[in-house]
């Protein structure tokens, strides 16, 4: 009788066991982040912000961001994208300009005057930095290696004065070093150049 009773018990509890309900299973793990064409994050910041954008041809390939909507970035986040992968992009107030890297500088893009406004870090600037204790041209060699191979560094001898095309980051960046090379000693004076005869 006991062994009836017992082996009553135990199917009860493997009928038990079996009804349970299921533990939901593990969800799969994200799969690796996969890559999206460049010109459809560019579409998505377009929708995104109401600008137009006139992308080069020869700007091709895919990226891959992670734990951000590719096709929902915002513009300095899609600027940012844009430089991690050899591209900038140029706002002329109607268009961005996207284009490799190295076109960039020929495109007109905002010049930094005294108020420098709200610029995203990686877009692309120009500024006209004023030296006042040393030759300008002294600062280029020093200056040079800092400059990416995109960017633009010249010195105006006459002005004492230095034009630097880059990203607006770097800009500051290389005026806070400008100005901390500059600082104290006594005022330089620029040799005065005549203009050319042509003879």
């Amino acid at each position: 009788m006991k062994s009836r009773v017992c082996l009553f018990a135990h199917a009860c509890a493997v009928l038990a066991l079996l009804n349970a309900p299921h533990a939901p299973a593990e969800s799969p793990a994200p799969a690796s982040p996969s890559a999206v064409p460049i010109t459809q994050v560019i579409a998505g910041t377009a929708r995104k912000t109401g600008k137009k954008f006139l992308v080069e041809r020869r700007v091709v390939g895919d990226v891959t961001v992670i734990g951000l909507d590719p096709d929902n970035l915002d513009y300095p986040t899609l600027l940012s994208v844009l430089e991690l992968n050899g591209f900038s992009a140029v706002d002329d107030g109607k268009y961005v300009r996207v284009v490799p890297d190295a076109n960039s500088r020929q495109f007109a893009g905002p010049v930094l005057t005294g108020g420098d406004g709200s610029y995203a870090s990686a877009e692309y600037v120009t500024r006209i930095l004023s030296v006042k204790n040393v030759p300008a041209a002294m600062l280029v060699p020093v200056l040079r290696p800092l400059v990416p191979q995109n960017g633009h560094l010249v010195a105006l001898p006459c002005a004492n004065k230095l034009i630097l095309a880059d990203t607006y980051a770097n800009v500051k960046r290389m005026e806070k070093i400008v100005n901390a090379l500059d600082a104290g000693g006594e005022p330089y004076t620029p040799e005065k150049c005549s203009p050319s005869t042509g003879n």
